[in-house]
Formats: C-alpha cells, structure tokens, sequence
C-alpha cells in the first residue's frame, strides 16, 4: 500500500498539473517516462506523428491525451492532414499505458483537410463529479482556389467531441454564408450528457460563435439538432 501511494504521488508530480487547467497548461513534460517509444508500443502504439502531448489527473487516476495529424497537406494559412487521431491512456503503475479510448477522422473528398484546434480543448470536470471530461474540437476546411484555403468563418465543418465516463458525445456543425446552409446536429450520446455539460457545450459554440472563430447555426439559441437516424 505505501509503494501504491508513493507511486501515486510520484504521477501526480511528473503529470503536474490541477483538475481544472486548460490545455496550455496541461503539456506533459518533455521527458515523461511514461511517453516513450517503447511504453507507447506495449500500449498499441499510435499511428500518426503526434505533435501534442497532455496530462491530467482526476479522481480516478492519471492520463496522458495524444494528439496526432498526418500534415500531409501544407497549404500557407494553415497546416492541414488528410487524417487525425487523438487516443487517451491511463497511466498505471511501472509508467505502463493503458488505452482507455481512441477517435481517428478523415478529411472528405470536398474538404481541403483537417486540423485540431487545440486552443479550443478543454481539460476540465465540468459537471463536479471528480472525473475530467476531455472536449476536443477539430476543422474542416475548403478550398478557396488550387492554392489555398478559405478561413472564413462561415465556410467549412467542425466537430466538437467530448467524452463523458468513457461514452464519446459528438457535435457536428456545417456552416455557410446562408441561414438554411448553417446546421448543427449531435448524436444520441449528447443528448444522454448531464444538463450541465449539454449547457457548457452550447455556451462553447456560441462564444466561439462570437469571437469569430466559427459561423454555427444559433436557430435554436445554438442548441443542436438530433442526428439522422442511421447516419
């Protein structure tokens, strides 16, 4: 029990961080033991090149989110990847990563590619039960030309996921320069979100709506629609 304890705290310092601090301050460090080569493959690997590395820890333990683009398609706005991949492990005694949970997408035949936007994650125990509940947010973007991409923001997609207890809850927005272009839609996951996290998801949107940072349809206060069945 005292080397469990001592372990413990031995995480809760190499992760060093509190339960409610935003990404930025969430990097792991450079040399942490447990994101090596070697401990990564014994947790089954990840496919892409990763270029962020976070930790955190809640009530139930101490974890490392991966975040991982392909950046296979450079344009001058923005660096974009053909696919992305984020996966959170659980840090277990030895520095031994467990997999809790892994999301890849791709970008469309219409899209000019995708990208994290890492400055919009959140990190944080948003409905007070102890546990993080880890929002992700990634682009969709256009093309403007042969070029280069369009960065407006009304134009392209965005997805915002979140995972609550282990269960992945994701909206999907389409924007565009016209009302009926502009949809917003959620599976049945978020809709199964305690009321506090469904309101913070949508108090997102429309903050993100009105610094500029994407165009979403505020139809219905912002609130999203029900998903197609079978989509």
């Amino acid at each position: 029990m005292k080397r469990n304890a001592v372990l413990t705290l031995a995480l809760l310092a190499a992760c060093g961080h509190v339960l409610a601090q935003t990404p930025g301050k969430n990097e792991c460090p450079a040399n942490a033991p447990f994101l090596g080569t070697e401990a990564l493959k014994k947790a089954g690997g990840f496919e892409l090149p990763v270029f962020k590395r976070y930790c955190y820890t809640d009530k139930s333990g101490s974890y490392a989110l991966l975040l991982g683009e392909k950046q296979d398609l450079p344009f001058t706005q923005e660096k974009l990847s053909s696919a992305i991949q984020a996966s959170l492990y659980k840090v277990e005694a030895g520095n031994a990563l467990v997999r809790q949970w892994s999301i890849r997408d791709f970008a469309g035949k219409d899209d000019a590619g995708v990208n994290f936007r890492s400055r919009l994650f959140e990190l944080t125990d948003i409905d007070g039960d102890g546990l993080v509940d880890p929002v992700l947010v990634y682009r969709f973007f256009i093309l403007d030309d042969a070029d280069n991409i369009d960065t407006d923001d009304f134009t392209g997609r965005i997805k915002i996921v979140t995972f609550h207890q282990g269960k992945k809850a994701t909206i999907h927005a389409i924007t565009g320069h016209l009302d009926g272009d502009r949809k917003t839609t959620a599976n049945a996951n978020y809709f199964a979100l305690p009321k506090p996290l469904r309101q913070h998801l949508v108090k997102k949107m429309s903050a993100m709506y009105s610094a500029g940072q994407f165009g979403f349809d505020n139809s219905y206060d912002f609130a999203p629609r029900k998903e197609a069945a079978g989509r």
